[in-house]
C-alpha cells in the first residue's frame, strides 16, 4: 500500500509547479492608469469580479469597499475587501505608487489601503476564475494571492 501511495506522490510532483505558476498572461489589469470608484473587471468566466463594489446603508452612501464578489449571482455577494475599516469615496482610485506597491487612495491622495508586498515590485492583478485576487511581481510570482480559496499575503 505505501508502495502505491510513493508511486502516485512521485507521478504527480512534476505537476506541483505549474499549480501555482502564473505568466503575463493571467494579468488583468496592470494600473499603468488608476483603476477608479465604479470601475470593476470580471474573472475570464465572468464568475466573480473585482474593483469598487458600492455600499448601500444610509450611513455609508456613495461609498465603495475594494472588493472581489460573486458576479452572476442574483444577489451579488462579497468575497473579499480589502478596506472595510475605511470605505473610499467618490474619486478614490487603485493604482501603483511610485515604489510600484498597489494602494487605494481618496480623491485628495490619502493612503485607504496598501496591498500587502514581499520587497518585490508589483507588476499587475489578476482576478480567477476561483475568485481569488493575485497580486503579481515582475518576475509573474504571486506577492498576495486572497480570495475565495486562499487569504495569504508574504510580508
Amino acid at each position: 500500500m505505501q508502495c502505491c501511495f510513493l508511486l502516485l506522490i512521485l507521478l504527480l510532483l512534476p505537476l506541483l509547479p505549474t499549480v501555482f505558476t502564473y505568466s503575463r498572461d493571467n494579468c488583468t489589469i496592470s494600473l499603468d492608469s488608476p483603476l477608479g470608484t465604479g470601475s470593476w473587471i470580471q474573472s475570464p468566466s465572468g464568475e466573480f469580479a473585482f474593483g469598487f463594489y458600492p455600499l448601500e446603508s444610509n450611513e455609508s452612501a456613495n461609498q465603495f469597499l475594494l472588493a472581489v464578489w460573486f458576479n452572476k449571482t442574483k444577489d451579488l455577494t462579497i468575497v473579499w475587501f480589502a478596506n472595510g475599516n475605511e470605505p473610499a469615496p467618490p474619486g478614490s482610485v487603485l493604482k501603483k505608487n511610485i515604489n510600484s506597491e498597489f494602494v487605494l487612495n481618496d480623491h485628495q491622495g490619502k493612503e485607504l489601503w496598501r496591498a500587502p508586498s514581499n520587497g518585490s515590485k508589483s507588476s499587475c492583478v489578476s482576478i480567477l476564475d476561483n475568485g481569488n485576487l493575485v497580486i503579481l511581481d515582475q518576475n509573474n510570482n504571486s506577492v498576495c494571492d486572497v480570495g475565495i480559496n486562499l487569504c495569504l499575503c508574504v510580508n
